[in-house]
């Protein structure tokens, strides 16, 4: 991988100004990724003279991350910035709309999908988080605490706190690094914390579980916001133990968030696939425009 990070980085390098670009429905992964990149950069490369952040709808859990709250940047600085994708491979679920894949460049976990100026990427790693730990560990590249903790928050919140996709030896390691590195971990746990209102909605919504063939399954018609989907996922996570796991979220503007995980050989990304989603083999996601398509998605997970 060194010779893939150095290019990257050599690709950074020719830039005076950088926009880095999360995605849609923003987690940890991206949103700790991107906070950590952007100290990076402004560290350990003097001739940049600008990294700024390109999003929304950031949890309120995440905002400790932000010294200001998450927008898109401004035309002006879009226009002439490199712009930087991260943690997704797939250019349509990138939040800022301007972006095109082929004039800009990824750094991703995800299965390759559009083609990009230049990428890394690829469904190997449990988290952006980690590979770009990886990335600073290979290049001996400076850090400070926010991007100590923009890493951490990454590889805890994608990784389910150690518990999904595909960790190894070399998720520890990267944790391990940043400890040694001065990471205040328990400040960072503590930020993390949801508060009681959003503990009572997740509550109220995992305790409508059902079963239907290999499927665990909950439907919340409650407006669900961006701010506890991936906290709620994982609370739902921990009660179920069929082969496959699937949440139905309304969302504000009249559809359904389907998140979907499995627990071994079962590849949900297939799945989500069919209906216009993607992901991992063993965490993906889609939408569906109506509870009417319930049925046809579990009848598809059991007949798969």
């Amino acid at each position: 991988m060194k010779k893939q990070f150095e290019q990257f980085w050599n690709i950074l390098s020719q830039y005076e100004y950088i926009t880095l670009c999360t995605h849609i429905n923003p987690d940890g992964d991206t949103i700790g990724s991107a906070v950590a990149f952007k100290e990076i950069i402004q560290l350990n490369i003097p001739s940049v003279k600008k990294v700024e952040i390109s999003g929304g709808d950031c949890p309120r859990n995440l905002n400790f991350l932000f010294d200001n709250h998450l927008s898109l940047v401004d035309q002006e600085m879009f226009d002439k910035s490199l712009k930087v994708v991260v943690d997704t491979s797939t250019v349509n679920r990138v939040y800022d709309k301007r972006v095109v894949a082929k004039e800009s460049i990824k750094f991703d976990h995800h299965p390759v999908v559009d083609e990009f100026m230049f990428g890394i990427g690829g469904d190997y790693w449990p988290a952006t988080g980690q590979l770009l730990t990886q990335m600073v560990i290979e290049l001996n590249l400076k850090t400070n605490q926010k991007a100590l903790q923009g890493l951490a928050v990454a590889i805890i919140t994608d990784t389910a706190q150690f518990t999904e996709r595909d960790i190894t030896s070399t998720t520890f390691d990267a944790m391990s690094y940043l400890l040694n590195q001065g990471l205040e971990y328990k400040k960072v746990l503590q930020n993390l914390k949801l508060n009681n209102e959003e503990k009572k909605i997740i509550f109220n919504t995992i305790s409508k579980l059902k079963i239907e063939g290999i499927v665990s399954y909950i439907v919340s018609e409650v407006e669900i916001t961006n701010d506890i989907v991936r906290p709620l996922v994982n609370q739902f996570l921990a009660i179920t133990n069929t082969e496959v796991s699937l949440v139905i979220l309304k969302q504000k503007n009249n559809f359904y968030r389907c998140s979907i995980r499995s627990i071994d050989s079962y590849d949900v990304s297939l799945i989500a696939e069919k209906f216009g989603g993607g992901g991992h083999k063993n965490s993906a996601g889609f939408n569906i425009d109506s509870l009417d398509k319930l049925k046809v998605v579990l009848n598809e997970i059991n007949n798969h």
